[in-house]
C-alpha cells in the first residue's frame, strides 16, 4: 500500500528537485568557457562538490577522485580550449531523502586548435544533501557521438 506524502514532504521534493537544477546549472557555468570574457570559474568549482566526490569519463580515460583531483583534471582538459559551453537537457531527477539522482543528456560545443566539435554524452550525476546543500557526489559521462567542423 502507497503511503500518501505530507504536503511539506511534497513541497521539500519539488525544493531538492530544484536545488539539484540549480547545481548542475551552476556546475556547467562554472566549467563553461570562451565567450565575453568568460573564463572557467576554478575557485568557485570545489564548493559544488563533495570532498570524495568521483568524476568518471571512460571515452576520455579519466577517473579522479576527490575534489582535488577533479578540479587538477579540469584545469587540464580545459586549458587548450577556447570555448566550452555545456547544455544540460532532459532531467530525470530522483530523491531519496538526503541523496538523489540525476540523469541528463549533455551537447558540449568545445573549440582548440582551430577545431570545433559538438559532443552528444549522456550523463549520471548523484548528489548527497550536506550541511551547505546539495553537492555533487558522482559524475559519470557516457560518450554518444562527436560532430567536427
Amino acid at each position: 500500500m502507497r503511503q500518501e506524502r505530507s504536503l511539506e514532504e511534497r513541497i521539500q521534493y519539488l525544493e531538492d528537485i530544484e536545488s539539484i537544477k540549480k547545481l548542475q546549472a551552476t556546475y556547467g557555468h562554472y566549467v563553461d568557457k570562451g565567450w565575453n570574457g568568460k573564463e572557467v570559474d576554478f575557485e568557485s568549482l570545489p564548493a559544488l562538490f563533495t570532498e570524495d566526490a568521483t568524476w568518471k569519463c571512460a571515452a576520455m580515460g579519466v577517473d579522479s577522485k576527490g575534489v582535488n583531483t577533479i578540479i587538477d583534471m579540469l584545469k587540464e582538459a580545459t586549458a587548450d580550449g577556447e570555448l566550452g559551453m555545456h547544455s544540460f537537457t532532459n532531467p530525470i531527477i530522483n530523491v531519496n531523502g538526503d541523496e538523489a539522482t540525476g540523469k541528463y543528456l549533455l551537447w558540449v560545443g568545445v573549440k582548440g586548435a582551430g577545431v570545433t566539435n559538438l559532443v552528444y554524452q549522456s550523463e549520471d550525476v548523484e548528489y548527497l544533501r550536506t550541511a551547505e546543500g546539495w553537492k555533487i557526489a558522482s559524475i559519470n559521462l557516457h560518450f554518444a557521438q562527436m560532430l567536427n567542423s
